[in-house]
C-alpha cells in the first residue's frame, strides 16, 4: 500500500493523507503502479466525458478534459516537457543543455511546445471515434505512464543527484508488473487491436528517449515528463488511426 500511495503523491497532486516511506528502493518500486494510477486518472477523464456528453457542447468537454489532466496531476509533466525542449532545442553543448533544464524560468521553446501540445491533444481528442472515445481516454493516461517506467530501466540517468537518482534502483520485476497491467487493459479495452497499440506507442517510446539521448547522452526527470506528454499524444493519435 506504501508504494501505492508513493505513486499517487509523485505522479498526481491527489493528496494522500498520511506519511509514507521515502527510501530509494520504495520509490523506485512505486513506479510498477504508474500505469494503474494511469487507468485510475483515465477513469476521472471519462466521467467528465460522460458527464460532457450530456451538458455540454463537445468542444468545450473536451476542453475541461484537458483542463481536468491538468489538474490532477498539477502539470508535472508539463513542466518536463518544457525544461526538456528549452534545453534540447537550445542548440547547446551537454553540460549546458543540463543546466537549462535544471533552470525553473520557462524559455521560447518551452512554450511553443506547451502550445503545440495542447493544439495537438485537443484536436486528437476532437476527432477520436465516438464510439472508443472512453476507452481511448482510459487508455492514454495508462500508457504514457508506462512509457516512463519502460524509460527508466533502460536508459541511463543523467545526473548524480535528484530524485530521478531514486528511480534507478527500479528492478525488472517493478517493469514486468507495469507492463502486464498496461498489456492486459489493452487486450480488454481493445482486443489484438490494444497489443498493435502498445507496440507502436513502444517504438514511439524509443525514439523520443533516443531522441533526448542524442544531445546529453542520457535521461532526467524532466525527460520523463517529457516523454510521458508526447506517448499522450502518440497513443492519441495511434489509436485514432488503429481504431478507425
Amino acid at each position: 500500500m506504501n508504494q501505492l500511495l508513493l505513486a499517487v503523491q509523485f505522479i498526481t497532486r491527489i493528496p494522500v493523507g498520511k506519511e509514507l516511506d521515502y527510501e530509494e528502493d520504495k520509490i523506485a518500486a512505486s513506479m510498477a503502479y504508474y500505469p494503474l494510477i494511469g487507468t485510475l486518472l483515465g477513469t476521472v477523464l471519462v466521467l467528465i466525458n460522460y458527464v460532457g456528453d450530456i451538458y455540454l457542447p463537445p468542444l468545450v468537454t473536451n476542453a475541461l478534459l484537458l483542463t481536468g489532466m491538468v489538474l490532477l496531476t498539477g502539470g508535472l509533466h508539463l513542466d518536463g516537457l518544457m525544461d526538456t525542449c528549452d534545453g534540447v532545442f537550445s542548440g547547446r553543448k551537454k553540460d549546458k543543455i543540463l543546466e537549462i533544464m535544471r533552470d525553473s524560468r520557462v524559455g521560447a521553446f518551452g512554450v511553443i511546445a506547451v502550445v503545440i501540445l495542447f493544439l495537438l491533444k485537443f484536436s486528437l481528442l476532437v476527432e477520436s471515434p465516438s464510439q472508443y472515445k472512453n476507452y481511448i481516454l482510459l487508455y492514454m493516461p495508462t500508457i504514457s505512464r508506462w512509457a516512463m517506467v519502460y524509460a527508466v530501466y533502460f536508459y541511463p540517468y543523467a545526473r548524480k543527484e535528484g530524485l530521478g537518482q531514486a528511480y534507478q534502483q527500479l528492478k525488472l520485476r517493478h517493469l514486468l508488473v507495469a507492463t502486464s497491467w498496461t498489456l492486459l487493459v489493452a487486450w480488454f479495452l481493445f482486443g489484438l487491436q490494444g497489443v498493435l497499440i502498445l507496440l507502436l506507442s513502444w517504438l514511439v517510446t524509443i525514439v523520443v528517449a533516443q531522441l533526448i539521448i542524442n544531445k546529453i547522452d542520457a535521461l532526467t526527470g524532466d525527460a520523463y515528463g517529457a516523454i510521458n506528454e508526447l506517448l499522450e499524444v502518440a497513443a492519441l493519435l495511434i489509436m485514432i488511426v488503429v481504431l478507425n
